[in-house]
């Protein structure tokens, strides 16, 4: 990927956008207390959306607060060294500490508090992806029809 991090913006907009044209009556995502319960969602849809787009294979990264079992997800661009230049998380501000959501160089303000990682590879190697029928998989494709892919 040529470092576009204005198309990134871009895609991240987008795809969201066309979660929010999906018809709510197939429940691919949470909307009542947005942008709460929808990270993996989120992330699914715009990792897959930036490979679509061209710009880049983007790291997965789920993790939870030390000693919680629930947690968080974004994505990560990652160097050749693997230091993080850039994050999505544009579902940030469903925690109270953090007002808008991040997108933007450098790591994600949760990764510091997100410390206990549960997963960080591809999108598709990530075990809670499922098949065609699953939800993570079923939002991907009518976000990828509303982006008339």
């Amino acid at each position: 990927m040529k470092e576009d991090f204005q198309a990134v913006r871009q895609t991240v907009d987008d795809v969201i956008e066309a979660m929010w044209q999906t018809d709510e009556r197939d429940h691919l995502f949470v909307r009542q207390g947005w942008p709460g319960a929808s990270c993996e969602n989120v992330g699914v849809a715009v990792a897959a959306v930036l490979e679509d787009r061209g710009l880049g294979q983007w790291t997965f990264v789920t993790a939870s607060r030390p000693g919680e079992v629930n947690g968080h997800a974004w994505l990560e661009y990652r160097g050749a060294d693997d230091e993080v230049l850039f994050s999505i998380d544009p579902t940030l501000h469903q925690f109270e500490e953090w007002p808008e959501p991040f997108i933007g160089p450098g790591r994600t303000p949760a990764a510091y508090v997100f410390t206990e990682r549960t997963y960080e590879g591809l999108i598709w190697e990530w075990p809670w992806l499922g098949g065609s029928h699953q939800i993570f998989r079923r939002l991907l494709q009518a976000v990828r029809d509303e982006l008339g892919r």
